[in-house]
Order: C-alpha cells, then structure tokens, then sequence
C-alpha cells in the first residue's frame, strides 16, 4: 500500500500517476504497530537471569534461583513439597536479610514451623500469613495484602487451597507474576500424576519442579536446560 507524500491519501501499489490533491509522490505506508503492543530488538542489552545458587535441594535441581521469578512446586500428598519449600525460603530469606511470607491454607502454625527442622533450616525469619478462625471467608486477596513490597520470598501453600476454581487460580498467579520477591507456590498433583488445575497454570509462572520421595525432577525453567533431575537425601517424616 502506498500513501500520498503530501495528502497521506492511500492507494494500491502501482507506479505513476497523480493523487486527487494534484502530488505525484508517493511513499509506502508504514507499519503501524497496534496500541499496547511493543516490538523490540533482541541485540539490545536487558537483564539477565542470572540465578543464585543455594545449598537447598530446589535451588540444586533448577540450577539456582533467579531471584524475583516464580516457581510452581507439585508432587502427590506426602512428597515433600512443602518441606523443600521451606527449606529453600529460610535460605532465600537468610542470603537477603530479609524475611519471607508463608501464606498458610493447608496446616497451622506448629505443622508449618516443624517443616524446617526436617532439612536443619531455621523458621526464625518467616512469618505465617493465614487465615483467622475456621471457615473464615478471607482469600488470597487479602493474604496477599499482609505482605511488604521488600519480602524476601513468598511461599504460597496452596495454590489449590487458595484458589479454589480455576479462574481463581489463574487469578493468584496472575497477581503474583508482577510482585517483586520471589514466589514458591505449592501445588497439588490430580489421580492422573499431573499438576492439578488447568495446564496454563504451568505456564503462568517461570519453572516448575515435580517433588518425588527420591528425586526432583524440573520441567520447565527458563533459566536452565530441562529436564534436569536431581536426587534427594533420606528425609523422614516428610508431610506436604
């Protein structure tokens, strides 16, 4: 398509020939790029995800942690995922002298705090975000809100628990994609061995690492080559 370098009147593509306002020059039209969209070179300079590594199993069986991304953790009931969770969190916290967030809807206060002992991690600088009084009404909304801006790391236990349709938990992911800490969230695994949910939930976040009684397996990390597996040691006692 052409346009009319003085009118911007458009035509089709054929040489010669005058606009209606007298020019004789034309010009192709420009690409124009819809409102909302941004296209940009890949050869300019951006942030790299470079991960941290830690001494926890996840951050082994990732590759490290690239802080501020969000990781989706699923197993069946009893695998360890809430004890790996825990275990990388205090590590997280303790590495930036900060605190982290334990947004609580499966267990209790004394049930979250004796997840750590179980990898010899220290709960002394998470702090339990849960719901107040059996049956309450409050959501991961709400939850959500108790958390500083400056938290180290958020763990979210569960994503099913919390939002409990999958609109709901598209939602909490959602949201939890444009907060800075970086975000560990729980997820249950359905009869057929798959994360429980809609697959997009698997989408929504930026790695995702199935918990196993012997091993860790990643299956997707935008930071690192996947599948990567990594071996756990004996923990006893493991309860997710």
């Amino acid at each position: 398509m052409l346009r009319c370098a003085v009118c911007y009147r458009r035509r089709s593509p054929i040489s010669g020939g005058f606009c209606l306002c007298g020019a004789s020059v034309w010009e192709p039209v420009p690409h124009e790029v819809p409102p909302g969209i941004v296209v940009e070179s890949l050869d300019e300079a951006g942030k790299p995800l470079r991960p941290t590594h830690f001494p926890a199993i996840l951050s082994k069986a990732l590759g490290g942690v690239v802080l501020g991304l969000k990781v989706l953790v699923g197993g069946v009931p009893g695998s360890g995922k809430s004890t790996l969770c825990a275990e990388l969190a205090a590590q997280i916290a303790e590495r930036l002298d900060g605190l982290g967030y334990w947004l609580d809807a499966e267990q209790n206060q004394q049930l979250v705090r004796e997840l750590f002992p179980r990898t010899n991690s220290s709960p002394h600088r998470i702090r339990l975000v849960s719901r107040h009084g059996k049956g309450s009404k409050v959501g991961w909304r709400e939850a959500l809100k108790a958390v500083p801006p400056d938290a180290a790391v958020i763990v979210v236990d569960s994503l099913q628990r919390w939002g409990r349709t999958f609109v709901e938990q598209t939602a909490l992911l959602e949201a939890l994609a444009v907060m800075a800490p970086t975000v560990l969230v729980v997820s249950h695994f359905n009869k057929a061995g798959q994360f429980a949910g809609p697959m997009g939930n698997e989408y929504d976040v930026d790695a995702t690492a199935i918990v196993k009684p012997t091993k860790v397996e990643v299956t997707k990390c935008r930071w690192s080559l996947c599948p990567r597996t990594v071996q756990r040691p004996a923990i006893s006692e493991d309860v997710a």
